[in-house]
C-alpha cells in the first residue's frame, strides 16, 4: 500500500538557499545609471522620495540603493582623481556594455613526439607501435 503524504518527503530540504521570501537576487545598478547617463545632469524623483524641502530651497531626498550607488559611481568618473575616475569609468562601461572579450592565442607551436611502445611476446618477437 502506498503512503499518501508521499509527496511531503521532499519539502524540507527542497531549495534551501532559494528561498522566495528572501528577496530574491539583488538588482543591478544599469538601469539607473542608464537614467542618469541619458537624463544629462537633470534627474526628476517621485514624490514619495522628497523627505524634506529646507527653507533655502534644497531638498532632501530618499534614494533607493541601487540610485545611490549609481550617482556615487557617477560622482567617481567625473571625479579629477586619476586612477578612481578611470576605474568608476570602466566599471560604468562594464555594466552598460558588458566587460569586453579577451582574445586567447590557440596557436600552439609546441611539437609533440609520438609515443613508441615496445611489445614483447611469448616467443620473444618484438613489435614497436607508434601513437
Amino acid at each position: 500500500m502506498a503512503r499518501e503524504d508521499i509527496h511531503k518527503d521532499g519539502v524540507k530540504t527542497q531549495f534551501p538557499h532559494n528561498d522566495p521570501t528572501k528577496g530574491g537576487r539583488p538588482v543591478s545598478i544599469r538601469n539607473q545609471l542608464k537614467d542618469l547617463l541619458e537624463a544629462d545632469g537633470n534627474v526628476t524623483m517621485p514624490s514619495s522620495q522628497v523627505v524634506k524641502i529646507n527653507e533655502d530651497g534644497s531638498v532632501v531626498l530618499k534614494l533607493p540603493t541601487q540610485m545611490q550607488l549609481a550617482m556615487k559611481l557617477s560622482s567617481w568618473a567625473m571625479s579629477k582623481k586619476g586612477n578612481d575616475s578611470l576605474k568608476a569609468i570602466q566599471m560604468i562601461m562594464e555594466q552598460i556594455d558588458g566587460k569586453p572579450k579577451q582574445e586567447i592565442d590557440n596557436n600552439n607551436t609546441h611539437k609533440v613526439e609520438p609515443l613508441t611502445f615496445k611489445i614483447i611476446g611469448k616467443e620473444n618477437k618484438t613489435e614497436q607501435y607508434e601513437t
